[in-house]
Parts: C-alpha cells; sequence; structure tokens
C-alpha cells in the first residue's frame, strides 16, 4: 500500500482552526470527532458528509469530508471534496496537501507531476511542499534520478518541515540507505513527536530491522493519534502475525476491513492468517477476491499456490508456483515449493532440476540443498547428494542431523573416510546424533569392525537399536560372515515388522544366491521391484542373473520380464531388460519393449538412444538413422549418437559421411576421448593401421585433444599386438605429459612384452613421487605378487587398505596373501569375506572358500569354490579350481562327488600351481572307491 507524506488532517483540528461549530450542525461535529476518537471512520465519514449538507459552502467541512473520504478509500469523493475546500478559500497549503495525497493514494502519480509543479507555487513554503510531494510521486514511478533535485529543492525551501524530512526518508529507503532514512526520520519526530506518517515510518523501519516491541509501540503512538486508521492498522496487523499475537491481529484487521471491505492489503493479511490454521479453502477465496491485485503482493503467487495445494488442486498450484518463481528465480521457497509439487507428481528429475538451477546460481538455502542431497541420494547419484550436503553443512554448520546424511552420502559413494569424519563431526556437535551412531556403525562394517559396529549401534537409543535400519546392519553382518542362518532370522524378523520393506528382501536375495537358491533370489527381487519399480539395486541384481552365460540366465531373464511388466512406466526397468534382451540375441524384443506403452512416446534421451540402438540391431537402419539424426539435431553434444550415427553410415558403405561426422564432432569437442577412439577405429578400418596411427599422432600434437588423444598411439599398438613398441609410445606420452594413465598404459604394455621388471621398476618410479597414487599402488602389488615378491605386495596392499576400505580387489588380494601365509587367519577371512560381501566375483569366492576349505570349514567353502570353478556355466572347471573344491568336497564328507570333479580336470591338463597336490588327492580318491 503507498502512503504519502503529507500531512494529515485531524476532525477536532479542522473545528478549532476554521470554526466548523458556527458554519455547520454542532451535533454532526460532536459525532464526527466521537466516531473518530473510537475508531469509527465510516461514522465518522458520514457525519461529515452531514456537515456538508448543512454548509455545503463550508471549506471546513469540505475539507473535513475529504480527509475522511480518502481514509476510507474513497478517493473519487476525496479529491472532489478537496477541490471543494480549496476553491471555498480552504487553507491552501493544507487543500494541497489533501489533494496531493488523493493522486498519491490512487496511484495517479504521473498526473500529480503534471498538476502540480513547483513553478505554480505561490510562496517558498508551498513550493517546498510541492517538491516533497513530487518525490513521492517519483519514486512511485521508480524514477529515483529525478527525485533526488526535488528533494534538493524541498530542503531548500523547507529544511525543517516534517514532509521535507519525510521525503528523505522515503528516497533514503529507496536507495536501500536504511541509516539515513531513521535518521531522517528520527529528527521530524524530535520537532513532532505525534507525528502519525513519522511514527508510522519508524516503526517500519523498527519492523524491518527485526524489533519488534519498540516498532508495536510507535504504532500504537499512531493508532492513539488516529484510532481506526486502516494504514497503521494493517502495519501492526502485520507485525503482530509476526509475533504471534493473532487475536490481536485479527482484530486490526477485522477493523480495517470495517472500514475498506474491500481493501487487498486487508484481504491478504486476512489470507495470511488464516494460512497459519491452514484453512486453504478460506485463504482460497479471500485470494480469488484480490483478483489482479494479488500480483502486487510479493508473496501473493506464492501463498496461492500453497493453498491450491492444500487444496489438492495441484495443476493451479503449480501454475501459481512457476509465476511466483518467475518473478522471484532466486527466493529458495518458491524453488521448494515447485520442487515439492513435482515430487507429489512423481516428477522427481524436474524436482532435481529445479533445485539444481537454484543452487547453481548460489541462492539455495539449508532446507533447499539438504531437500536436494536427498533427492540426490534417492535417485542413485550419491556425488550429486554430496555436493548439494557438503553445501547445506557450510551454510549451517552446527547441524548434526546434516552432517550425518552428508555422511551417509559419503557411504553411498564408498568414500570410508569421508563418511568417518562427516560422521565423527555430527557426534561432536551432537553426541546423542543417532544418525552420527549409525554412520559410525556402517563404518565400522564396511571396515570388518563388527565388534565396533555392535559398540555403535549400543550408543544408541533402545528404540533405534531395535528399529529396522540397525537389525538389517545386524544381518548384513550376519551375511558377510557368512552366517546364513542368523542372517536369515534377522532378514525375516524384519520383514514380520514390517512387510514392505525392501532392504529385507534385498538381503534375503543375497543369502538365496550363496546357498544357489536362485528361484527364490529372482522371487525376493520380483518382489521389491513390485513395490519399487526404482529400486536400482534389484534390479540390476536381477538383470546380472539374467546375463548370457549365467548359470540361470534364463529364468531370470523371465523374472525381469515379468517385473517390467508390471511397471511398464519405469523407464530404468525398460532399459534394463532391452540391454538384457539385446545381449541374448533378441533386438526385436529390446525393441518391443521400448517401444511399447505407456514409454513409447517419450522423449527420454536415454529412451531414444537405446531405442536407435535397438532398432540398428534389427535392421531396421533407416529407423536408426532417423532416431540418431533427431538426437543429434536435439543434443549436438550427444556424443554416443554420433558414434551411432557414424557406425550406421559405413554400414550403408559411407565411409567418407561417417569419417564427416565424427570429425564435425571433433571440432565442436576436440577432446572428447570416445569421438577420437571411434574416428581412429573407423580409420583403421577403412585405411590400414599406418593411416590410423598417423591420425593418432596429429590428434596427439593439438593441445585441444589432450589429454584423451595421448594413448591413442600406443592404444593402437596394443591392439595390433606390438607391446614393445606400444610401451615406447607411451613413454614419449609421458614425457610430454606426465599422468598416473600413461604410466600404467605402459606399465601394461611392458608386462605384456614380457618385461615385468621393466614394469615394476617404472611403478616404482613414479610411486616415488607420487606415494598415495592408488592405481599404480595397486597394479604395483599385482607385479609384486606374480613375482614372489609377497612381503613387499602386502605391505602396498596394507597401505593401500588405510585409503580405499571399501575396495574389494585390495581386500581380496590382501586376503589372498595372508591366506596363503597362514590359512586360519581370522584377519584373512575377514577380509576374504568383506571382499566377497561387496563384489562376489568367482576370484572373491576362490579366496574366500579356498580359506574356509584350509580353515576347517570345508562345508561353508564348497558352494563358494563352486562358484569359482564354474563361473559362468561351463562345462567343467579348469583343473587349480576343480582341485580346490574337490579338496573341500573331500574335507566335508564327500569324497565321491570330488572325486567327480577333480578326474576329468586332471585328464591331460595344462602345468597349473598345486598340480601335485592334486594328483596326490586324485590317488586317494581312487583308492577310497
Amino acid at each position: 500500500m503507498k502512503r504519502n507524506t503529507l500531512p494529515r488532517l485531524t476532525l477536532s483540528g479542522l473545528a478549532l482552526l476554521f470554526g466548523l461549530a458556527g458554519t455547520a450542525d454542532a451535533q454532526s461535529l460532536q459525532r464526527a470527532e466521537e466516531a473518530a476518537r473510537r475508531g469509527d471512520l465510516r461514522a465518522a465519514h458520514l457525519e461529515w458528509r452531514n456537515a456538508v449538507r448543512q454548509a455545503p459552502d463550508s471549506a471546513a467541512a469540505q475539507a473535513g469530508l475529504a480527509a475522511t473520504s480518502l481514509d476510507i478509500g474513497d478517493g473519487e469523493t476525496g479529491e472532489r471534496a478537496a477541490r471543494r475546500a480549496l476553491q471555498l478559500g480552504f487553507d491552501r497549503s493544507a487543500g494541497t496537501a489533501l489533494l496531493m495525497r488523493a493522486y498519491n493514494a490512487s496511484g495517479r502519480h504521473e498526473e500529480l507531476l503534471r498538476d502540480f509543479p513547483t513553478s505554480g507555487a505561490a510562496t517558498e513554503f508551498e513550493a517546498g511542499q510541492l517538491a516533497a510531494g513530487r518525490v513521492v510521486a517519483l519514486l512511485a514511478l521508480n524514477r529515483a534520478a529525478e527525485a533526488r533535485p526535488a528533494l534538493d529543492e524541498a530542503r531548500r525551501l523547507l529544511p525543517n518541515a516534517a514532509e521535507t524530512g519525510l521525503a528523505v526518508a522515503v528516497l533514503a529507503v529507496a536507495e536501500g540507505d536504511r541509516a539515513a532514512a531513521e535518521a531522517a526520520v528520527d529528527a521530524v519526530l524530535t520537532r513532532e513527536p505525534r507525528n502519525f506518517e513519522a511514527l508510522l515510518r519508524k516503526g517500519t523501519l523498527l519492523f524491518n530491522r527485526q524489533q519488534p516491541q519498540q516498532a508495536l509501540e510507535r504504532f500504537d503512538a499512531a493508532l492513539v493519534l488516529t484510532p481506526g486508521q486502516p494504514s497503521a492498522l494493517l502495519r501492526r496487523a502485520e507485525l503482530l502475525l509476526v509475533m504471534g499475537q493473532v487475536d490481536r491481529a485479527k482484530a486490526d484487521i477485522d477493523a480495517a476491513l470495517v472500514v475498506l471491505p474491500n481493501n487487498a492489503p486487508a484481504l491478504y493479511l486476512r489470507a495470511m492468517m488464516l494460512s497459519r490454521t491452514q484453512d486453504w479453502a478460506g485463504v482460497d477465496a479471500l485470494l480469488t477476491r484480490l483478483g489482479p491485485a494479488l500480483a502486487n503482493f510479493p508473496d501473493g503467487y506464492l501463498l496461492q499456490a500453497t493453498a491450491k495445494r492444500g487444496l489438492g488442486q495441484m495443476a493451479q498450484a503449480e501454475d501459481a508456483a512457476r509465476r511466483y518463481l518467475a518473478r522471484r528465480p532466486d527466493d529458495p521457497r518458491g524453488a521448494r515449493l515447485v520442487a515439492g509439487i513435482e515430487l507429489e507428481a512423481n516428477r522427481p528429475a524436474d524436482a532435481v532440476a529445479t533445485l539444481t538451477q537454484l543452487a547453481g546460481r548460489g541462492a539455495a538455502d539449508v532446507a533447499a540443498l539438504d531437500l536436494l542431497g536427498r533427492l540426490q541420494g534417492s535417485r542413485g547419484q550419491p556425488a550429486a547428494a554430496v555436493a548439494a550436503f557438503t553445501a547445506a553443512v557450510a551454510l549451517t554448520p552446527n547441524d548434526a542431523a546434516l552432517h550425518a546424511r552428508l555422511a551417509a552420502a559419503h557411504l553411498a559413494t564408498g568414500n570410508i573416510v569421508a563418511t568417518e569424519a562427516a560422521a565423527r563431526e555430527a557426534l561432536r556437535i551432537d553426541p546423542t546424533s543417532a544418525g552420527g551412531h549409525e554412520m559410525i556403525a556402517f563404518v565400522a562394517l564396511q571396515r570388518g569392525d563388527v565388534a565396533g559396529m555392535e559398540r555403535s549401534i549400543a550408543q544408541l537409543p533402545p528404540a533405534t537399536q531395535n528399529g529396522e535400519p540397525m537389525r538389517l546392519l545386524r544381518g548384513t553382518a550376519q551375511l558377510m560372515r557368512l552366517d546364513l542362518a542368523a542372517a536369515e532370522t534377522t532378514f525375516n524378523g524384519v520383514l514380520r515388522d514390517n512387510a514392505a520393506s525392501a532392504l529385507a528382501r534385498l538381503g534375503l536375495a543375497r543369502l538365496a544366491r550363496m546357498r544357489g537358491q536362485d528361484d527364490d533370489a529372482d522371487r525376493l527381487l520380483v518382489e521389491v521391484l513390485a513395490r519399487e519399480p526404482g529400486n536400482a539395486e534389484a534390479a540390476q541384481q536381477l538383470a546380472a542373473a539374467a546375463a548370457p552365460g549365467r548359470p540361470r540366465a534364463e529364468q531370470s531373464r523371465l523374472a525381469l520380464r515379468r517385473a517390467q511388466a508390471a511397471a511398464p512406466a519405469q523407464v530404468s526397468l525398460a532399459l534394463l531388460l532391452s540391454q538384457v534382451e539385446r545381449a541374448h540375441g533378441d533386438a526385436a524384443g529390446a525393441l518391443r519393449v521400448l517401444t511399447a506403452a505407456p514409454i513409447a512416446g517419450q522423449r527420454d534421451l536415454a529412451l531414444q538412444f537405446a531405442r536407435a540402438e535397438a532398432q540398428a540391431a534389427t535392421g531396421d537402419l533407416a529407423a536408426a538413422e532417423a532416431a540418431a539424426r533427431s538426437l543429434l539435431a536435439e543434443t549436438p553434444g550427444l556424443v554416443p549418437a554420433r558414434r551411432l550415427l557414424a557406425g550406421l553410415l559405413i554400414r550403408k558403405g559411407d565411409s567418407a559421411g561417417a569419417e564427416a561426422l565424427l570429425q564435425q564432432g571433433l571440432r565442436d569437442a576436440p577432446g572428447d576421448g570416445g569421438l577420437q577412439e571411434a574416428l581412429i577405429a573407423l580409420v583403421l578400418e577403412a585405411r590400414g593401421q599406418e593411416a590410423a596411427l598417423a591420425l593418432a599422432d596429429r590428434m596427439a600434437r593439438d593441445p585441444r585433444a589432450l589429454p584423451a588423444a595421448a594413448t591413442l598411439r600406443g592404444d593402437l599398438l596394443m591392439v595390433a599386438n606390438r607391446p614393445a613398441d606400444a610401451a615406447r609410445a607411451f613413454e614419449a606420452a609421458q614425457q610430454a605429459s606426465p599422468s598416473v594413465l600413461l604410466v600404467a598404459r605402459r606399465a601394461n604394455a611392458l608386462r605384456g612384452a614380457g618385461d615385468r621388471e621393466g614394469a615394476a621398476a617404472l611403478l616404482r618410479n613414479w610411486l616415488a613421487s607420487q606415494p598415495e597414487d592408488d592405481l599404480a599402488g595397486l597394479m604395483l602389488s599385482q607385479l609384486d605378487i606374480e613375482a614372489g615378491r609377497l612381503p613387499e605386495a602386502e605391505r602396498r596392499l596394507e597401505a593401500l587398505l588405510t585409503r580405499r576400505p571399501s575396495d574389494a580387489t585390495t581386500l581380496n588380494n590382501l586376503a589372498w596373501l595372508l591366506g596363503e601365509r597362514e590359512p586360519a587367519q581370522p584377519r584373512a577371512r575377514a577380509l576374504a569375506e568383506r571382499a566377497y560381501f561387496l563384489d562376489p566375483t568367482p576370484d572373491a569366492a576362490d579366496t574366500l572358500g579356498w580359506i574356509l576349505a584350509r580353515g576347517g570349514e570345508p562345508a561353508r567353502a564348497v558352494p563358494l569354490l563352486r562358484q569359482a570353478a564354474v563361473p559362468r556355466g561351463t562345462a567343467s572347471p579348469d583343473p587349480q579350481a576343480a582341485y580346490k573344491l574337490a579338496f573341500a568336497l573331500n574335507a566335508a564328507g564327500q569324497p565321491a562327488a570330488a572325486l567327480a570333479v577333480l578326474e576329468p580336470a586332471l585328464v591331460n591338463p595344462a602345468a597349473f600351481p598345486g598340480q601335485a597336490e592334486a594328483q596326490r588327492l586324485l590317488t586317494t580318491l581312487r583308492g577310497r572307491r
């Protein structure tokens, strides 16, 4: 609401100054004064009308009518009466003030500037008054540059007038100088402690400075002077709402609405008050009454969106929220509301985009970043979740819950060190933080420290200890230690208490795989996907089991089909199933999945690309080419689409077109390794190795193509089975631009050329200057193992493990070393268990199974060694794996089964480690027949 700075005329003041009692009905005047004292402005206005009817030629009566008309929002009557008062000889200064107030109140600022030039003033006092009034109008028109000269004129002519001081304050606020504004208002109040406008503005400045009690005192004082004045009532009501004094605020708003029934600020404040009790129907009705005026309130569309959301009118809610966000894109409240509506509409990707844009502008608050982190975590984007939570923690560093969520995000990325650091910070802030203790428990489990896990769980309240997350953690520990019966009991207990638990089913599915009960595992995974179609872990486990060559690939493939058919709108499931179908050679089946309703018309980039690939695989090259071209037109930087299109052109015999397409891509993105490799492969196929090598050399000389181009020549030579030449190429590239990638490539080439010692020396030299380079350290530990330098390998792996406590390869290799030295060593078993749990590959199964077999637990070893011996459904195991499995079977009391495994494997075998022991076992087993 615009408030001018011109003086207000009180009713009694008019009577005393101009002798109204002698010119109009004294009773009307008395009644008007009484109504004014009790704040009944409408009754006072009625009495002034009576006074004007009694004395139509009374200038004072006309002025009184003008003043009360403006107070009740009747600008037309106010302006007409003010003009008549001036015509009848009313004080020119006071009458002009009333008339200018009428102009400003009705928003006629341009007309005020036209009709009240300072050049037309009769006196310097009047000119100063006009200049002050023009300041208000110019600022209302956002013409601050022109307001400054007008203010200078007012200060020259009326330096000590209230009008001038208040104009100074208005301009200072417009220029963002709150201190100057308050100083100007204080100066006015020093001279005129009962100045209504100065009291109101002082209260507003205190309100904005978050000094509510002092602000309330000023608003109260203003309302003592002019009881019932709507602008003061509404300003006080706004403050009272902030202070939580809802009943007093309601009384002020109701009083203002009695005077001004359709007053927009009053209706809006009433709507804000109703929003506190979530009376969304009432809020919506009031905002509807506001109509277009709603746009004048900074938070108007935000309140409307909240109300519509509360009423379940989601389309209208989103429209209003987007209007608000378009006007105030950096207000996190708007972004959070839009994101919340998008989430309720099952559009999490849109919600993430909304919050990411806000964060990208640096405008996100803690709540927005927290929501973004949670969303990214739930969508399987832990690195993005870490970024969001890190930003949130920076804004609120003493929030233990935020640090705990940051720890959980770090855990999802596999960064155990960062997880522990964030969890311990949460516990430093709040030693009782359940999230902090939970994360420490997870860290302990990841490190194989089950006792430490239990200690952390013991720090939690009993209800939390027995809650689902901690029970699942215990079940996972039992699974990791191969205590399958206990794990089964734990997971089933969780399911009894929460039949919808996806994590309990995932644990039972993993347990079933370890027992070889693949039907049960598939069934459990399908159950998870039926409840949570977007569960990435369940879908990926099922897809992995359905991969060609797995023992029960066809059954798992059918299970994945059932899961996708039950949730046909889940894009991630459709993409996984299409990949499995193509892997099994059924490109037509993959295409059917991707073109079926309801995803057939979706414009998702991953879907479009998968469809194009499937079309190409089915031989529909025209459709595939059209799809690939459409993708490139929509997203020119989409490298896979460019590579696909290039491949299609080659299949059509258009190698030149394919090469031109890839060259164009490299002009736009010269450092893209995927495009570089595709072009090299094309040239190699079309023009031979020398041409490809020449192209690789040209790329490597272009700084824009580095670092990806640095490996091209060496990679080509490795493909050509020229490892010694490749090693020299990598060495030359390394000298030009050192990197661990080139060191690793060169070491691998040297190894391929038979120079294992040269490879080891290269890696040692690199690690001398880069001791924490884990890739080089892991490679060197493998070379040390192959060379029999086991103590060196062990020391290196121990160092790696401190930095990579959840790296399955490091765990497995160290477990193997310790197990070879002492099979029954508890730490070897613990490391092997963790390695197998994190990544249940045949190698991990072999390490753990062999440790168990020789450590006195052959029955537990058998299923693991069987998995290692026949890893992909091959007809028979290799001799060494067969020996280990036969050893475990024999030790478990199954000599016949051991002989059945070992005898065929030792028919003309190639030499292998342990061959002599295998032959002796075979002889023993044959002797028992």
